[in-house]
């Protein structure tokens, strides 16, 4: 009888072995779990995002934020507009660019804005070829070489605001026209190409941070704020049209959806 027993309860034992070694079996392993960030990088609803990789060797990346507008052959409105910063090979970079038609190619200009920490400091005066392949990428080869990808949000940390322009962009302070509003501001301004065309900015009215990329079409100029975070808490965007730049000594004087003193 004690034979018997202890072969029964050895049986069971493995039965129950068997059952409890299925049920563990039944629970994800999490060893080696890899959480994946989500993106949290996108110029925001006013201008396109896009991430440049380099089409050579170069290690590196980037971001471009851009602004359509109505260029086409024969003009010398901008068919794009962009601002954009990265690294290559850990060397940081920020410029300011436009694309404009000449005959049936685009050609782009470029100044990096520097003075602020950035590594690279180029100027780029029609010597980019701007090459629209489809809805979503954009080719730029010549003084660059590389390829744009349209997405809706990448892994990226921007650069620090800059306070600072640099010698190849014309630097305007900013206040309000009417003296009445708390605030400042920075204008960069390309020289490059058509100008006084496209321009970047940032600055704070009331406290309250802003980003923006400005260009103009067939009735005026236009402006969209950039929105991602660490560019500013302000996320407006100003038509075509909408804006008027008056030249004055100095500077200009803006009106319309706006009221600055460009200095």
């Amino acid at each position: 009888m004690f034979h018997l027993a202890t072969k029964s309860f050895v049986i069971g034992s493995i039965v129950a072995l068997s059952a409890a070694t299925t049920a563990f079996a039944q629970i994800p392993k999490l060893q080696n779990l890899q959480l994946v960030q989500a993106p949290n990088f996108s110029c925001g609803p006013h201008v396109q995002t896009y991430v440049v990789k380099p089409l050579d060797k170069r290690a590196g990346f980037g971001i471009r934020c851009v602004k359509f507008s109505e260029g086409r052959p024969g003009n010398t409105i901008p068919r794009l507009a962009w601002y954009g910063e990265g690294n290559w090979g850990g060397a940081t970079y920020r410029h300011l660019g436009q694309a404009i038609y000449r005959g049936s190619k685009i050609v782009g200009f470029a100044s990096d804005i520097h003075g602020n920490g950035e590594n690279i400091n180029n100027n780029f005066p029609g010597n980019l070829k701007v090459e629209i392949l489809s809805s979503s990428t954009i080719r730029v080869t010549g003084a660059w070489n590389e390829e744009w990808q349209l997405v809706k949000a990448t892994n990226y940390n921007p650069l620090a605001r800059p306070q600072t322009c640099g010698r190849y962009l014309d630097e305007y302070k900013v206040s309000d026209l009417a003296g009445s509003r708390r605030g400042d501001g920075l204008r960069c301004v390309l020289r490059v190409g058509p100008k006084n065309t496209t321009w970047f900015g940032n600055g704070n009215w009331g406290g309250s941070t802003y980003s923006h990329l400005g260009t103009r079409a067939f009735n005026g100029y236009g402006a969209g704020d950039l929105c991602a975070a660490g560019f500013g808490s302000i996320c407006n965007t100003f038509g075509y049209g909408s804006l008027k730049l008056t030249p004055v000594a100095g500077g200009f004087d803006v009106t319309g959806a706006w009221s600055e003193k460009w200095r």
